[in-house]
């Protein structure tokens, strides 16, 4: 466990020195202080949903693609990967090190609006979910590029479906009707929307399913990352 939390803090710093956590932090501010002027703005709920979505779920899963280019670039990852270091170790400390720092943005977000009106814990389970899942697709998808420029355009096309598709859903612009429940991000969109708005909820449904969609990510980040970068580097 005490090896655990060591890789925790190295993982924050390795976030700090690739300038990750000053940029995301930025940029919320930026977003926050435009929300905050227009806070009188009607409708500005699904305007906040949307970027609680969408900011977090960037952080989660470019950032983290970014981080470990920048790894393998600069031979810091096979040097790692003859450590004693343990392979889930690693996964999992680098995705809830970048996952905490998008749940801090996406609260940032949501109290320059709102303050503390809002329903805390479904917020933080629902942005947490975002934050997770994301973070583990950017983990799958960058086994299937050699490089970011090559992944970012490999997922543009799948970053938009696991964010934007939902999110039209929920602005009303496109009627998926039940096969919105087919998407990973569903229940914790439908979290944060009850955190904000209010409402009824299923917290089984969005529990179960945050929680199913985590396990086979993880399950298959780790498998692809283990047979793709690990035992090629």
């Amino acid at each position: 466990m005490k090896r655990f939390w060591t890789q925790i803090g190295w993982q924050f710093k390795l976030l700090q020195k690739n300038s990750i956590i000053s940029v995301s932090l930025a940029v919320t501010l930026i977003y926050g202080l435009i929300l905050f002027f227009l806070r009188s703005v009607e409708h500005l709920d699904k305007v906040l949903v949307a970027l609680v979505l969408n900011d977090p779920s960037v952080i989660g899963y470019f950032f983290i693609a970014l981080a470990i280019y920048t790894e393998i670039k600069h031979q810091i990852l096979p040097a790692l990967f003859v450590t004693p270091v343990e392979l889930h170790q690693f996964l999992i400390a680098r995705i809830l090190s970048i996952s905490l720092l998008g749940l801090v943005c996406s609260l940032g977000l949501a109290i320059s609006v709102r303050g503390f009106d809002l329903n805390i814990p479904a917020f933080v389970l629902g942005a947490s979910g975002i934050c997770l899942l994301s973070a583990l697709l950017g983990l799958i998808m960058l086994t299937f590029a050699p490089e970011f420029l090559k992944f970012t355009m490999l997922s543009v096309p799948v970053f938009l479906i696991f964010i934007n598709l939902p999110l039209l859903q929920y602005l009303g612009v496109l009627e998926l009707g039940i096969f919105r429940y087919l998407f990973p991000i569903q229940g914790s969109l439908e979290l944060i929307e009850y955190s904000i708005s209010g409402g009824k909820i299923n917290f089984w449904y969005t529990s179960v399913s945050m929680l199913v969609g985590v396990l086979l990510f993880y399950g298959l980040a780790y498998r692809l990352f283990d047979k793709k970068i690990v035992h090629e580097a």
